[in-house]
C-alpha cells in the first residue's frame, strides 16, 4: 500500500509540472554600443551578446533610414545633425523589442566651399520633375512637363570634391535630349566634371570634360552652365537657357532615396485650419504634362480663410470677380454669402478638400457650357484633392475635369504673410 501510494504522488507531481514561457530576448545597455566622432562623421556600432543577432536602424535628419545586421562596423554619416536609431535582436525565442538610441553629427564646415557646394556634395540626386518657362524676353510662363520619362528616373548625379563628377545613367544608358525628340544613347567616360560659379547673386553648375545633368535641353547642354534655383531642404532645381526659343529647359532634383510623403487628414487639417490662402499660380495637367501660370488680375488680391470650426471666408478683393474656367477670359461676377463651410476628408484613399455651402477655391473649373449646366459651375461644393504642402506651406488642390479628356486643375494657395 505504502509504495503503490508513492507511485501515485510520483505522477500526479510529474504530471503537474508546468514549463516555463520562453522568454523572448531583451536588449540591455551592456550589449552594445554607439561610439560616434561627430566631427568625422564615423560612427562605431558594436554588439557582444552571441546568442543573439543585431539588427540596426539609423535614420538621418533628412529621414533616411539606413539599416544593417553587422555585429561590429564603423559607418560614416556626412549630414550634420541629430541621427536617431534602434537596435533589435533575434535569437532562437524571437524578436526583441528595439531599443533607441541617439547621436549627433557636427562636422566642420569647409571653409573654401560654399553652402551650396556642401548641400550638392551631402546627397546622390535623381531628377524628378521637368518642364519649361520663358527666358525675360517674353511674358511670363512655366510649363511643368511633370515626372522625367522612364529612362531618366534612374539615373543618379553624385557631385564630389575638386571637380568631380558621377552620372549614373541607369539600366539603359539613355538620355533624354529634346532637340532630338526624347531618347538618344550616350556613354559616360568617367572625366565628367563640375564646377560651382557664382555671377553676383546668381549661382551656377558649370560642367565639362562631357558632364551634363541626366537630361539634355538641346546639344548645347553638354559642358554647358547650369542656374541654380528654387533649392529648398531636398531638392533643387537646375535651369538650362535656350535663347533660340526664347525659354528655359529645368530640372528638379531629390535625393536618389526620396519617396513622395503621402498626405494625411492631420497634415491638410494642420496647414489649413485657421490660416489665410491668395491664389499664388494655377493651371492644368494630364498624363505626362503639366501647365502652370500666375492667376488672373481679379483674382490676384482675392484671400481664403479656413476657419477652425469649419467656417470659410472669400474675400474677393477690390473685383467682385472670380474665375471660372468655364467661361472665354475666365471673369465672372460673384456674390459672397458668407455660409460657405470647408471640412477634410478621406475619399477612396485620397485626402480632400470638401467644400460645402457655397464654398471654393476662389476659382472653379466650369467646362464650356450653359449656364444652367451644373458641369458649368464645376469645383463649387465639390472636393478638391490635396496634392502636396511644400516647405513654405503653399498647398497644392487639384480637381479632375473629366469633360476635357481626363485634365486636371490645379490651385496653389500661398499663405498670406
Amino acid at each position: 500500500m505504502i509504495l503503490v501510494a508513492l507511485g501515485a504522488l510520483t505522477v500526479v507531481s510529474c504530471n503537474g509540472k508546468k514549463e516555463e514561457p520562453v522568454q523572448k530576448p531583451v536588449v540591455t545597455e551592456s550589449m552594445y554600443s554607439v561610439t560616434a566622432n561627430s566631427e568625422t562623421g564615423e560612427v562605431v556600432f558594436k554588439f557582444n551578446e552571441n546568442s543573439l543577432s543585431p539588427y540596426w536602424t539609423v535614420v538621418d535628419p533628412n529621414g533616411t533610414k539606413t539599416t544593417f545586421t553587422d555585429r561590429e562596423v564603423v559607418k560614416t554619416f556626412e549630414v550634420n545633425g541629430d541621427y536617431n536609431g534602434s537596435i533589435a535582436a533575434f535569437g532562437q525565442a524571437g524578436e526583441s523589442e528595439p531599443v533607441a538610441f541617439t547621436f549627433t553629427i557636427a562636422i566642420p564646415k569647409d571653409p573654401t566651399l560654399s553652402d551650396t557646394e556642401i548641400f550638392l556634395m551631402a546627397n546622390n540626386w535623381k531628377p524628378y520633375h521637368y518642364g519649361y518657362c520663358a527666358d525675360a524676353t517674353v511674358e511670363w510662363w512655366d510649363w511643368e512637363a511633370g515626372p522625367v520619362p522612364g529612362n531618366s528616373a534612374d539615373d543618379v548625379l553624385t557631385f564630389g570634391k575638386d571637380g568631380v563628377f558621377t552620372l549614373n545613367l541607369g539600366d539603359d544608358k539613355l538620355v533624354f535630349n529634346d532637340e532630338k525628340g526624347g531618347k538618344t544613347d550616350f556613354a559616360m567616360t568617367g572625366n565628367e566634371k563640375w564646377a560651382y560659379v557664382k555671377d553676383g547673386d546668381v549661382e551656377y553648375i558649370q560642367f565639362s570634360n562631357g558632364g551634363f545633368p541626366s537630361m539634355l535641353g538641346d546639344n548645347k547642354g553638354v559642358n554647358a552652365k547650369y542656374e541654380i534655383r528654387d533649392t529648398t531642404e531636398n531638392s533643387f532645381r537646375l535651369y538650362y537657357h535656350q535663347p533660340e526659343v526664347a525659354q528655359y529647359f529645368y530640372i528638379t532634383f531629390v535625393p536618389e532615396d526620396y519617396v513622395e510623403p503621402s498626405m494625411t487628414e492631420e497634415k491638410a487639417m494642420a496647414a489649413l485650419s485657421g490660416k489665410t490662402f491668395y491664389p499664388s499660380s494655377y493651371g492644368w495637367w494630364g498624363t505626362g504634362w503639366e501647365w502652370f501660370t500666375n492667376v488672373e488680375a481679379q483674382c490676384a488680391d482675392d484671400t481664403i480663410t479656413f476657419g477652425d470650426k469649419g467656417t470659410l471666408v472669400l474675400n474677393l478683393g477690390e473685383t467682385p470677380q472670380i474665375y471660372n474656367d468655364g467661361i472665354d477670359g475666365g471673369k465672372m461676377d460673384w456674390t459672397v454669402t458668407g455660409k460657405e463651410t470647408w471640412s477634410v476628408v478621406t475619399v477612396d484613399g485620397t485626402v480632400v478638400i470638401r467644400f460645402a455651402n457655397g464654398g471654393f477655391p476662389l476659382m472653379l473649373a466650369g467646362a464650356h457650357v450653359e449656364a444652367s449646366n451644373p458641369d458649368f459651375t464645376h469645383g463649387l461644393n465639390a472636393d478638391w484633392t490635396v496634392t502636396s504642402i511644400d516647405s513654405d506651406g503653399v498647398v497644392r488642390l487639384d480637381i479632375v475635369q473629366p469633360f476635357y479628356e481626363d485634365q486636371w486643375m490645379t490651385i496653389f494657395l500661398a499663405p498670406v504673410e
